[in-house]
């Protein structure tokens, strides 16, 4: 799916009127009318007044057609300006329209990240090497090498965010997404580990797993007000989705309306979604420039779930790309299959709240690049405040 939008071309140069051309053109008669006057009376003295009637008629007759010739090229550059202008505002207006729909935003006021304990989150966001260990397992505080379970996991995510969750549960409505699997007893589970930490059961509504990246992001930048998402992914073993090769992690992210956030309350937002197809990136990430700008105040730029030849070419595909429209963007790159170990689908929602980690940190957007089935998934994330944005 992509963005329904396109490059509008300007449209062709009105060309002015060039008087002085119009000008030399109007002497250029005269001095033609009169040349030929005085040939002829000097080859016919006896037709003197015959000859200066007919070369006066002549003469208001080409008169005549300069003028209206003159006219009709002012009409037609009066109709060709308006035209040319029209169609500027109407670019332009289009042009700030789209650019409104693709900078849509949501906020996350906050979130959390479970890595395991080798890994650092500091180490990532300032860039520094992380080895990859073999056996790199999530250990909860309290559970020790005991395997832990679904409950344990989500008791501690909503555990790291309950200052949050609780004030807002005296005016919201929490609505629940698992990205990890779409088994109802992990809601039950949920609500279990919900009213053990103290929140009551009344303030929960629906709960659900999106399909679409794209589709999910508009429901969660139109969430309504007195509306909250919880967000959890996970790669565990023993929760569906579980890869014994890849890195055990799992997040919780809280999303909600701007409007019932707390006054200079500093958040994080993401902006418009960009899914498109793997042989479309260049058009694509094209129109994500012309209508989404801030992708080109990115700081770093995180690819995930991507082969290295891929990376490659993204990498050309965005350097090109600047280069075709006169943008110099400079960026780093950080590919974090080479930190995390093997990333896949499933980790989409695990990598974009570590996004969130990396782009608060260094108080700077960046641009997150994911594979995602047969498309490329493009996210600018980036620190936000009720008074200013970075």
């Amino acid at each position: 799916m992509s963005w329904p939008v396109q490059i509008i071309p300007r449209g062709d140069k009105v060309h002015g009127i060039k008087w002085k051309n119009w000008f030399f053109s109007f002497l250029w008669v005269l001095a033609v009318v009169g040349i030929s006057w005085s040939v002829a009376i000097n080859i016919a003295p006896a037709d003197k007044n015959e000859l200066s009637d007919l070369f006066v008629l002549l003469f208001f007759i080409l008169l005549f057609v300069y003028f209206i010739t003159l006219s009709i090229r002012v009409y037609y550059y009066g109709v060709s300006l308006s035209v040319f202008e029209a169609r500027e505002r109407d670019a332009e207006l289009t042009r700030i329209n789209w650019t409104e729909w693709a900078s849509k935003k949501f906020h996350a006021p906050t979130y959390d990240l479970f890595l395991p304990s080798e890994i650092s989150k500091i180490d990532i966001a300032s860039s520094h090497f992380v080895e990859i260990y073999s056996d790199q397992q999530l250990k909860l505080h309290g559970h020790n090498k005991d395997t832990y379970t679904e409950e344990q996991l989500i008791c501690e995510l909503l555990a790291s965010v309950r200052s949050s969750l609780i004030r807002l549960s005296n005016s919201c409505v929490f609505d629940i997404i698992f990205t990890y699997g779409n088994s109802c007893i992990s809601y039950s589970t949920f609500k279990g580990c919900w009213t053990a930490l103290g929140l009551s059961e009344s303030c929960l509504g629906d709960y659900y797993w999106g399909d679409s990246l794209e589709q999910e992001f508009d429901m969660l930048s139109n969430i309504e007000a007195k509306r909250v998402s919880i967000i959890i992914a996970a790669n565990i073993e023993g929760v569906e989705g579980y890869d014994p090769d890849a890195t055990e992690f799992a997040s919780i992210l809280l999303v909600t309306n701007q409007e019932q956030l707390v006054k200079n309350e500093n958040t994080n937002v993401a902006l418009r979604t960009m899914a498109c197809s793997k042989a479309l990136t260049k058009q694509e990430f094209v129109h994500m420039m012309t209508y989404q700008p801030d992708v080109l105040s990115a700081s770093k730029i995180l690819f995930s779930n991507m082969s290295m030849d891929d990376t490659l070419h993204v990498s050309d595909v965005l350097r090109t790309s600047c280069l075709s429209l006169n943008v110099i963007w400079e960026y780093e790159t950080q590919h974090l299959d080479l930190m995390l170990g093997k990333l896949g689908d499933a980790h989409f929602w695990l990598v974009f709240t570590l996004a969130f980690f990396i782009s608060e940190k260094n108080n700077q957007p960046i641009l997150m690049i994911a594979s995602v089935g047969n498309e490329y998934v493009f996210n600018v994330i980036k620190p936000f405040d009720n008074d200013r944005e970075y």
